[in-house]
């Protein structure tokens, strides 16, 4: 409560190999207006590191148990803003269509909801699930320095790891074991295009141009099924929210405020 008027939660879920930390720009702007819940996904952050499991039993339904024991309950049952991130939008979209939370809305950079491509029957779609099939396989096979660096290039650019700060090239590395299974959780969600049409709140879906073709091909097939939501294309890429995040955070707080 803040002057006695109810302060409105606004749940921010982030993407793989990352923390709560990469939305501490957007935080910042919105923390005087509503009340930021920053749970750390399973493997990353504060949450304990995993290692690889080869078992693939991990699955969104894990992940959003862990998200939801990190906010209180009574916060549970207000009208919340949910904002996720590639796997995090992935797991903001399991939350949505399970209905686990009551939402005002649903922001979605990028949800790389995988099992969508897996689904799909057309060229393209067989081919990007393969591609990132490929990727989830190779990593366990490597150094995990090596493993953080295959994972970011693919979606920064080539090269791309070797010049981030040798501290942070560590911390990634140090957490790496957990991408596979988020892959493999992504690629066998039991959820269809359908299931995310019934999810009745309004929409920002947000990606950049310079992104992957995995990533942008998802968020056309859910434009494809909301089309009263508003979808924005920036210039930038997949880690959009962190490495443009200006940009970003402009169009996530401009659609907050015209909710009101």
């Amino acid at each position: 409560m803040k002057g006695g008027k109810q302060i409105q939660p606004i749940l921010l879920l982030h993407s793989s190999l990352s923390s709560h930390k990469q939305w501490s720009p957007l935080v910042r702007l919105l923390s005087a207006e509503y009340q930021p819940l920053l749970p750390d996904l399973i493997g990353y952050g504060r949450q304990q590191a995993t290692e690889f499991q080869p078992t693939g039993s991990h699955d969104l339904a894990d992940e959003a148990a862990a998200v939801l024991a990190q906010i209180p309950a009574e916060l549970q049952q207000q009208p919340m803003l949910l904002i996720g991130h590639s796997f995090g939008g992935a797991v903001a979209l399991h939350l949505a269509r399970t209905g686990k939370l009551q939402l005002k809305a649903l922001i979605l950079y990028e949800p790389v909801a995988f099992h969508l491509l897996a689904a799909a029957t057309d060229p393209e779609a067989i081919t990007l699930t393969a591609e990132v099939k490929t990727l989830s396989v190779a990593m366990p096979q490597l150094a995990p320095l090596d493993a953080a660096r295959l994972f970011v290039d693919y979606w920064q650019q080539q090269d791309y790891f070797q010049h981030l700060p040798v501290r942070m090239q560590q911390q990634m590395a140090d957490q790496v074991w957990k991408v596979p299974q988020d892959f493999d959780a992504l690629i066998n969600e039991p959820a269809t295009l359908a299931d995310y049409q019934q999810i009745n709140c309004p929409v920002l879906l947000l990606r950049g141009g310079q992104s992957r073709r995995s990533a942008l091909l998802i968020s056309e097939m859910l434009q494809g099924i909301w089309p009263q939501a508003r979808s924005v294309t920036l210039s930038a890429g997949h880690m959009g929210p962190v490495t443009a995040a200006d940009l970003v955070n402009t169009q996530i707080v401009e659609f907050i405020r015209a909710l009101d």
